[in-house]
């Protein structure tokens, strides 16, 4: 049967339309097309840690109620070495001594009192109170053995069981403050040398 030009155009129009929806395509000028969706990306969070700066705690200066406010103002100003023993230091005569020594030192309660004819001078006072603490450091620290080892060998300066101990404190007096010293005109003798050295060792 023939077909007449018409119909034939008809069918290859038809057959093209029907092939572009095949395909997935609307020629459509309508045709709905779904948008283009925009992902934002969330920028990297940077953390900074700022250091804290450590809080110093500032140590309390040492107070003193020694009854006398000459010596209180002193006792700040001695090398902190002689309040290892953690003597008790009182103004006036030792009262477990025969009056009337400038200083004296009781071992049992560790207690240090200095008298008042030690103020006969700011030198005076001071070999006086760095003595008489002396003898505290070496009998109440852990230096007690390499203090009395110390002045092995030297000289009697004071007969009897305090002779060791007497001689320490001296020494002591002279290694840390040695201008005082010599000024009190009052020492047990002058610690020389190999004892003085070896002493200021053992205060290291």
């Amino acid at each position: 049967m023939g077909l007449s030009s018409r119909t034939c155009r008809w069918i290859t129009a038809a057959v093209a339309v029907g092939f572009l929806a095949g395909c997935g395509l609307n020629p459509s000028a309508g045709a709905s097309v779904p948008p283009r969706r925009h992902n934002p990306v969330t920028p990297a969070t940077t953390t900074t840690t700022t250091a804290t700066a450590p809080v110093v705690v500032p140590i309390p200066a040492r107070v003193f109620a020694t009854g006398n406010a000459q010596l209180d103002a002193l006792m700040p100003t001695l090398p902190s070495v002689l309040f290892e023993g953690a003597a008790t230091v009182h103004f006036g005569w030792n009262p477990l001594d025969t009056c009337c020594h400038a200083g004296g030192y009781n071992p049992g309660p560790n207690e240090v009192w200095v008298g008042q004819s030690a103020f006969e001078s700011a030198a005076r006072l001071t070999y006086v109170a760095v003595h008489e603490l002396g003898h505290s450091l070496q009998l109440h620290t852990a230096r007690a053995a390499a203090l009395t080892a110390a002045v092995a060998g030297a000289p009697v300066v004071r007969a009897g069981p305090w002779d060791d101990s007497e001689k320490v404190a001296d020494c002591i007096a002279w290694v840390l403050s040695p201008a005082e010293t010599a000024a009190s005109g009052i020492t047990y003798w002058r610690c020389p040398d190999p004892w003085r050295s070896q002493v200021r060792a053992a205060l290291q």
